[in-house]
């Protein structure tokens, strides 16, 4: 890619185009189908526990850092209670575990907490191409845990620079979620001082589509790079326009680092048009359209809300509910578009925490428990993506149609937080 060139490659990788809000709400649901009021469907809440992971080959070690949140330490400044296990293995898994140990926790040795975030950083030896790092990390009071795995596949082709983002308290963390504020201050830390060459998409994809459409899922149009630029490296920046941009330090390779500007905010939504906007999946297109164009959108919204809960008391639990789940899209999905957006946010957002989630290659399959020994399965396929190594595809199938209408029939009767 030259950089002076100003259109973007031809990729068969990005099958996304730019699209206007009013194109969004063309994807939203029709009226959902009425299901009988108490039908059961369990719901879980999520587990409490946020993790985002990088690894970096540091030459003859790895570096591994984590991105740790738990909701019940936001006040505190331990990770109290909190075991960090860990299991490499070959990731075809035929043989037994290359190794297997427990991250030592020491406040300002291996960890530290910046705001609600804990950062920990540990090491492990090389280890083939094809391992994979098995991560744990259980909260012995609760007694809930999170499972995480990352292929070890780093450093073949790795790029000679990171990128930092600099806090409130002046310190400089890696990014590895993919995203960045628009007030952050940041920087291409590299070992050299050669310039990083970057490229500026506009933001602007199409949420997902419910999982039983099978028609309609590419929507054509290339898109092309909005502007160019070159950051000098180990100097502090800011970009304050938000958007996808690709980073690199040779412009004739395909080699890059993929990440988004968002709002100040995110992943949470604090602007209530975003908030709005989030209800794509549980509402009518008219209804969105009602709510955007009131002339007192915050008050429309609590109304939208409070027709859904019935009462206060229950509208409040389902609006934290919701609002939860957002979030948590945002902060565990954000590829190259908003986590909200992508398939898994979707059925993350309408169905909650699955039962159990499968593993196996580049596939992942999310089990939930319906009731009556039903199971639903969704299973996602990662695909080939340029911005981002988390990109997943939903298998779609009209046979979703009817656990679809009757969860989101359960959001409109005022059930799902009960």
């Amino acid at each position: 890619m030259s950089p002076k060139n100003s259109q973007w490659p031809k990729r068969a990788w990005f099958a996304a185009t730019v699209a206007s809000l009013l194109l969004v709400y063309a994807c939203a649901p029709t009226a959902p189908a009425k299901a009988p009021r108490g039908s059961g469907i369990s719901y879980s809440s999520s587990t409490g526990i946020f993790c985002n992971v990088n690894v970096v080959n540091r030459g003859k070690m790895l570096q591994v850092s984590l991105e740790l949140e738990v909701e019940r330490l936001y006040n505190s400044a331990f990770l109290d209670q909190i075991q960090i296990r860990y299991e490499v293995s070959p990731a075809d898994g035929t043989t037994v575990p290359l190794v297997t140990d427990t991250v030592r926790l020491a406040r300002n040795e291996t960890y530290r907490k910046t705001n609600n975030t804990f950062y920990v950083n540990f090491e492990l030896p090389l280890a083939g191409p094809a391992a994979l790092l098995q991560l744990t990390i259980v909260d012995k009071q609760t007694d809930r845990s999170l499972r995480k795995e990352v292929p070890l596949n780093v450093g073949q082709a790795a790029l000679p620079f990171v990128l930092n983002k600099q806090n409130s308290l002046q310190i400089q963390n890696e990014v590895f979620n993919h995203y960045v504020s628009e007030t952050d201050t940041l920087r291409f830390a590299s070992v050299g001082n050669a310039p990083v060459y970057v490229y500026r998409v506009k933001r602007d994809f199409l949420p997902a589509l419910p999982p039983m459409q099978t028609e309609g899922l590419s929507v054509g149009a290339e898109l092309e790079v909005d502007s160019f630029f070159t950051v000098a490296a180990n100097r502090d920046f800011h970009l304050r326009t938000k958007g996808l941009y690709f980073a690199q330090a040779d412009t004739a390779a395909s080699l890059g680092l993929g990440f988004s500007v968002m709002e100040r905010n995110y992943p949470r939504f604090r602007r209530v048009e975003n908030l709005i906007e989030a209800l794509l999946y549980i509402s009518t297109p008219d209804e969105i359209g009602v709510l955007t164009s009131s002339p007192d959108r915050k008050a429309a919204l609590d109304d939208f809300w409070l027709r859904l809960g019935g009462n206060e008391e229950n509208t409040r639990r389902m609006i934290k509910l919701f609002y939860q789940r957002v979030e948590y899209a945002n902060r565990q999905f954000t590829t190259y578009k908003e986590g909200w957006k992508t398939d898994m946010g979707m059925i993350y957002m309408v169905f909650g925490e699955p039962l159990n989630v499968f593993k196996s290659g580049n596939t992942q399959t999310w089990v939930f428990d319906m009731g009556n020994r039903d199971e639903l399965k969704f299973t996602f396929i990662e695909k080939s993506n340029q911005f981002t190594g988390k990109h997943h595809e939903l298998q779609r199938n009209g046979r979703y149609r009817e656990y679809w209408y009757a969860n989101v029939e359960k959001w409109r009767l005022g059930l799902v937080a009960n």
